[in-house]
């Protein structure tokens, strides 16, 4: 792959200027002992971050599995380091130098404006990329280009600007341009502020948007950023070399923690010890403002020592870290665990979910496996019924528990709760809160346990009344209804023959009372199902019911399969009727010039009934029968299926969802 030789095409020179140019540039100053001279302090982490930061990007760059974002995000490392290490060497050059030749010349103008790529891209592109090498998304681009031009800008103006570099001689630099560098160096800055906030920004936007493993990689570098931002903020206050040392160990940090998140997918399962570091991460930060807030303070008071004002500021911060650590160690825990602490919280969270839910019991298990999810910060959990799983939340792999929804005596479902990743089992007070969890809502699972029990009792009943009503149908016409029209014919023919007229007149009477019984049989017949469905079956059924509703205003159309025998009585009535209603309220108040109907056979038989109209509010538009949307819909429920209207200023359009056997919909 071309991005692939390329990266590795940089990996060799960039390693060599980063790991070797820092190394060189420590041992030229431990060579001349130039560790009193100025510049040494911040050479030393500059040497620091050359060799950490290449190396690091080396060992990402040979990782396998990895993707061209995690390459990308390691290659602005590798030139950071390549620029940190080169900053090193030329510094210690220049710092040791004892004659200015020409190579001491291009020693002091490369580190004057080296340090910009090696130390910028550390605040502005690896929190942009971190951790998997893509932006957060599209707008941030712009701080992505604005960064690369601030630090070029800037890198102009440091190398132009005529300054003089304090080694063991004094050193001018040999291309300078003062007006230049002035603008650029301006413009750089004016540019790179924002960039730097709205990058260091990023990282919050991705600590909200994320769960899982991305996030578990941000807090793996806000834990190490904030280790070096105490250890920097301290380095008015430590003794030296201490304070170089720490400075340099903690810019290590950042580059170590990157690497662990990009190359392992688990992060060596730290969960627990990120945790805990992030916990004492944050006290440190606010053990160490505290001090320097009160020392700063008591040192503004007249007639307070030093040492006085340290004494103070010290036992000030002491009497913080109990209370403090307390708390932030609450905070991270529910960052990590969620609100296991307090399982009141968790259970009135739950309440307040199930009376959300309402009368729709249908969403019981989808509620109750998403607020476990939420409130307890797990990956993964699910609620089963023997063998079926009804609802699922979250994702992951990894050790799992069961814990049983028990109602009067009765285990009515499980509740299964994966382990974060990291942990082997869960936590006892995981344990606790999930089995108070588990009885809390076991009620209303079992409420709908109860609910399905009734429709599937329902979708049976309706579906032996039409089977029970076909068979009546067919006993009525078949049978009864040809007896009495055979009776008619005979009573006829037996009128025609009689002479006598009070006879005769008798036999009419008779006929016309049977022709008038076998007008009723047909009413009842056409009364308990819909007429021509037995006879002519469904499809040629629906084309009569569409020439019907067919007007020179309003086109009907029909795309239905003419292969649909077999079908339950209860679902072929169901469309029937749901057919019916939907073209009638097309016709009656939709204002629609054309319909739509389309009949699908599958898993499921789907009816869809779209017009162009102007649409009609669900549940309001009703046909001279009176049976409307709701009545639909409940011709659809009565069976186990679904029905859904879409109504709008482009049409309406209603699709039922009907099972081929009871129960089949869900």
């Amino acid at each position: 792959m071309p991005t692939l030789r390329a990266t590795a095409g940089l990996l060799l020179p960039g390693v060599a200027c980063g790991a070797v140019g820092g190394l060189a540039g420590v041992g030229l100053m431990a060579a001349h002992d130039l560790w009193d001279l100025a510049p040494a302090a911040q050479n030393l982490t500059d040497a620091t971050v050359g060799v950490s930061y290449s190396l690091i990007a080396a060992v990402v760059l040979l990782a396998g599995r990895l993707n061209d974002g995690a390459r990308s995000l390691a290659t602005v490392l590798l030139v950071a380091g390549a620029a940190s290490g080169l900053t090193a060497w030329t510094t210690a050059v220049a710092m040791g130098a004892t004659q200015e030749t020409g190579w001491v010349r291009l020693a002091v103008q490369l580190q004057s404006f080296l340090w910009v790529p090696g130390f910028l891209p550390l605040l502005t592109l690896v929190p942009l990329l971190h951790p998997s090498g893509l932006l957060p998304g599209r707008r941030w681009r712009a701080v992505a280009v604005a960064a690369v031009v601030g630090m070029l800008l800037l890198a102009v103006g440091a190398g132009l600007f005529p300054e003089t570099f304090e080694g063991r001689i004094r050193l001018e630099r040999p291309v300078t341009a003062e007006p230049v560098a002035r603008v650029a160096f301006t413009a750089g800055a004016l540019v790179l502020v924002p960039t730097v906030v709205a990058s260091l920004a990023s990282l919050g936007v991705r600590l909200r948007r994320t769960r899982g493993l991305e996030r578990r990689q941000v807090v793996v570098l806000l834990v190490a950023a904030g280790a070096l931002a105490v250890v920097t903020a301290l380095q008015g206050v430590l003794p030296s070399p201490v304070d170089v040392l720490l400075q340099a160990g903690a810019a290590a940090l950042v580059p170590l923690a990157i690497g662990v998140a990009v190359t392992r997918h688990r992060l060596y399962e730290l969960d627990i010890a990120v945790c805990r570091a992030l916990a004492l991460a944050s006290l440190a930060v606010c053990l160490a403002g505290a001090y320097l807030t009160v020392f700063a303070v008591l040192q503004g008071l007249p007639g307070h020592a030093s040492a006085v004002s340290a004494a103070l500021a010290a036992g000030t911060s002491g009497a913080l870290v109990q209370p403090l650590g307390r708390r932030l160690a609450r905070g991270v825990d529910r960052l990590y665990y969620g609100e296991r602490a307090e399982p009141w919280v968790v259970a009135t969270r739950m309440s307040q979910a199930l009376a959300g839910v309402g009368l729709d019991v249908d969403r019981v298990p989808g509620t109750v496996c998403r607020t476990v999810v939420k409130a307890l910060r797990l990956p993964r959990a699910e609620l089963r019924l023997d063998d079926l799983s009804l609802a699922v939340a979250g994702e992951g792999t990894g050790p799992t528990e069961e814990f049983d929804l028990r109602h009067h005596g009765e285990t009515v479902a499980r509740l299964v709760a994966t382990a974060r990743p990291g942990e082997r089992e869960l936590a006892d007070s995981d344990r606790s809160v999930l089995q108070g969890l588990a009885d809390q809502v076991a009620p209303a699972v079992a409420a709908l346990r109860l609910h399905h029990e009734l429709q599937r009792s329902r979708e049976l009943l309706v579906a032996a009344r039409e089977t029970e009503r076909r068979q009546l149908r067919r006993d009525l016409h078949d049978g009864l209804g040809a007896s009495l029209a055979g009776l008619r014919l005979q009573l006829e023919t037996a009128a025609d023959l009689v002479e006598q007229p009070t006879a005769s007149d008798l036999l009419d009477r008779a006929a016309g009372t049977v022709t008038q019984a076998v007008a009723e049989v047909r009413s009842l017949c056409d009364g308990l199902r819909p007429p021509g469905i037995d006879d002519l079956g469904l499809a040629r059924t629906l084309a009569a019911l569409a020439e019907r509703t067919r007007t020179p205003a309003l086109d009907v159309r029909l795309d239905v399969p003419q292969d649909l025998a077999g079908l339950p009585p209860a679902v072929e009535v169901a469309v029937h009727r749901i057919a019916a209603e939907a073209l009638a309220n097309a016709a009656r108040h939709s204002g629609a010039r054309c319909v739509d109907v389309r009949l699908t056979a599958g898993d499921t038989l789907d009816l869809v009934v779209a017009d162009d109209g102007h649409g009609v509010l669900t549940g309001a538009a009703t046909s001279g029968g009176g049976l409307g949307l709701d009545s639909m819909r409940l011709r659809a429920e009565e069976i186990g299926g679904r029905l859904e209207v879409r109504s709008d200023h482009t049409g309406t359009r209603v699709t039922a969802r009907l099972p081929l056997t009871p129960g089949g919909a869900r």
